[in-house]
Formats: C-alpha cells, structure tokens, sequence
C-alpha cells in the first residue's frame, strides 16, 4: 500500500481533517503536478517519554500512522521544491488526538519531521500549517522559519440575528441597499469563470488561476457535497458571485468576486451576507480565508464581526542557491500560490 492510499485510511479515521488536506482535494488542486504525503509512525517516536508509556500495547500499534504531512513537490530547472498548492490556504503536518493533546513528545516529533524533510533532498520547504497546530513552535526549534499569518473566522454563527446584530453600521447599510438585488445557487463552474475575469479585467488584472484548474476543483468537491456557487444578481446582471468549500468544522470563503462598477449596490457585503448565512444552515463556522497583510481587506472582514485567528507559515531554505533564483525571479509569492 502506498503512502498516499494509506494516507486517505487515515483521513477516513479523522473525520476533522481540514478539506484542504483531504486526499480528494489534493488530487484536484495538485491535478497535472505531483504530490504525496510523509508519514509518521508509532515507532518512530520511541525516544519519546510518551512512546515508553504506550510500548506496552501490541505491537502492531506500532506502525500506526501518528501524524501526516501532505505536500505538493515542484520542479523548476535543477531544483526540487515543497510549496503550497493553489486556493490552498492551510496544509503541513496533522498530528492525531492524541499527539495534539500531548505536548512532551511533540518536540521529538519535530525531530523526525525535520529529518523525513532533508531526506527529501528539497531545495525550498514552504507551507502553512493550520490555525491551533503546536508544531511551528517545535520546528522553529529545529531551525525552519516560522511566521505568523492571519485569517478572520466567526466562530459561532448559530444565532443569524446576533451575528448580523454585530455587523458595523456600514455593513448594515450596505445590505439594506441591495435588499432588491436577487440570490441564487445555480451558477455554473464556466459562468463564475467568466465572470470572475470581467471583475478583474476592470481592475486591469488577470485571474491567477485557470479555467481547467477551477473546473476540476468544483466537480471532486461538488462530488464530495462540499462547495457551492452564491451568485448575486441586479436584474439579469450578475454583479456579484462567491465560490464556497467546507469541512465537517468551517465553511470557507474560498474565492470571492464582485464588480468594482457595482461597488454602490452593495452586493459586495450581501454576498459575504449570504455566504455566512449558508454556512449558519448548515451548522458550521465561517472562515473568511484569509485577510493576511492586507488592510483593506482585513477590515471588510472585521466589519462582519469576524476575530483573527492566528496561524503559522514554516519555511526553510536547504539550497542558499535557490534564494537567487527567488530573489531574481520575484519567485516568492507566486510560488506561495502555485
């Protein structure tokens, strides 16, 4: 059995595992490009005092699967190199219940972790783990780089009222004037496409993913009963639109578009509206995806209520020759994207 069929068995015995790290959504995100997952067993953390409490189990326990790390593997020129996947905002290591309940042998699990990584024989490590996952703090122990992020959550959405109760004023305002814009789920993959590429064409920008890629992205997840299409609409005209993905714990504000000649209708703060009530219905909490380093957007968000939640982006350069081509290429970020 290979890792990664081994790996979706232990994604079906983690019912909480984040939709960005399921095999399915890999698989559509990762579509044309590699990816795979290291595994960690039981047995590889016998140093641990842990481990010595637990060896008296069978000894087939020992080869459980104790934590995960999915990761897409790119190649450009002569180098080797782990980023994150586009639309994928969180990935790298997923420990068991009982791992993340259990902080003394989380250092020698950064350990092991750190040594699978060299082992890979990378260039370039980049990936950003979940808000709440311990192991940033052990790893920058073992010399990666560690840096905080932020996305915007509303943790608790099952009281609509209260939550739209503490929307700013201006957000009150906005979506009393698109009350007369209508809503509907019935967008297709394409149209959302196309639309999404007229939003950015007015700004004098491209989209930064292709037509193919959010064709596949919908169809597993829609396959999965995991993503919608909100699409709001003035008249005929749509004006603007969202694609939606959850887990069993959040639903995601994955890709959201509006139209800047639209801006006074208010169909920007009806859609994030809309967004958040369908998530209240079906009983999940509201991640906005997102709101790092950029204080426009940030505030829209906080204007909903939402809270920042901290999560961690853990890098390490194996190869200093790799930076120049970083660095000469303006690599970073679209590589943070890819």
């Amino acid at each position: 059995m290979t890792n990664k069929e081994q790996y979706a068995l232990f994604c079906q015995r983690n019912p909480l595992m984040p939709v960005t790290m399921q095999p399915w959504w890999l698989d559509a995100v990762c579509a044309g490009k590699q990816w795979d997952v290291l595994l960690i067993m039981r047995s590889e953390l016998q140093s641990s005092s842990w481990w010595q409490r637990k060896k008296d189990q069978p000894a087939e326990t020992e080869e459980e699967i104790v934590a995960a790390l999915p990761y897409l593997l790119s190649k450009r020129l002569c180098y080797k190199f782990v980023v994150m996947p586009q639309m994928t905002i969180s990935g790298g290591l997923w420990l068991s219940d009982e791992l993340q309940a259990t902080p003394d042998m989380q250092e020698t699990l950064a350990k092991v972790l750190a040594k699978k990584l060299r082992e890979l024989k990378i260039a370039y490590y980049y990936q950003q783990y979940p808000v709440g996952n311990p192991m940033p703090h052990w790893l920058a122990k073992q010399g990666l780089t560690v840096e905080q992020r932020v996305t915007y959550r509303l943790s608790n959405v099952t009281d609509i009222e209260a939550v739209e109760d503490a929307y700013s004023k201006n957000k009150k305002r906005q979506i009393d004037r698109a009350a007369d814009l209508s809503v509907d789920t019935e967008m297709s993959a394409e149209e959302f496409y196309r639309f999404h590429t007229q939003c950015m064409a007015e700004r004098g920008h491209k989209l930064s993913y292709s037509r193919e890629f959010l064709l596949v992205l919908e169809r597993k997840s829609a396959r999965e009963k995991a993503s919608q299409f909100i699409r709001i609409r003035q008249g005929e005209t749509t004006v603007a639109a969202a694609f939606v993905v959850w887990d069993r714990r959040y639903m995601y504000y994955l890709i959201p578009a509006y139209l800047p000649s639209a801006s006074k209708t208010g169909a920007s703060a009806r859609l994030a509206d809309e967004a958040i009530r369908l998530a209240q219905q079906k009983g999940l909490q509201f991640d906005f995806e997102g709101g790092n380093n950029d204080e426009g957007v940030s505030n829209h968000y906080r204007q909903f209520g939402a809270q920042p939640a901290t999560y961690c982006s853990v890098s390490k350069l194996y190869r200093p020759s790799f930076a120049v081509l970083l660095w000469a290429n303006k690599l970073s970020e679209r590589l943070h994207k890819y």
